[in-house]
């Protein structure tokens, strides 16, 4: 849980405002954190890694600009957006 904190405030601090709901632990809340970043420019894509493999998730979270793609994969969906966007933001 610490580091599911310290991402959604490292988030806040690079957007400058509170992030919507709990994107670091709901989908919903994450693709609404996706929508800000595509509001400022960024594409964004969300795909199963593991599509055909029913026993394990691996979600890829990719936010893309002026050519330069930031990337996270993980089982939570949530957290793959979260951690792009921090890259994004960062990067």
């Amino acid at each position: 849980m610490p580091e599911r904190t310290a991402l959604k405030h490292a988030l806040e601090d690079l957007l400058g405002a509170p992030l919507p709901g709990d994107p670091t632990g709901h989908v919903n809340d994450a693709l609404d954190l996706a929508g800000l970043l595509e509001a400022r420019g960024y594409g964004f894509r969300l795909r199963d890694a593991r599509p055909k493999d029913p026993h394990a998730s691996l979600w890829k979270a990719v936010f893309t600009r002026d050519g330069r793609a930031f990337e996270s994969e993980d089982a939570e969906a949530a957290l793959a957006v979260c951690r792009a966007a921090l890259a994004a933001l960062s990067g």
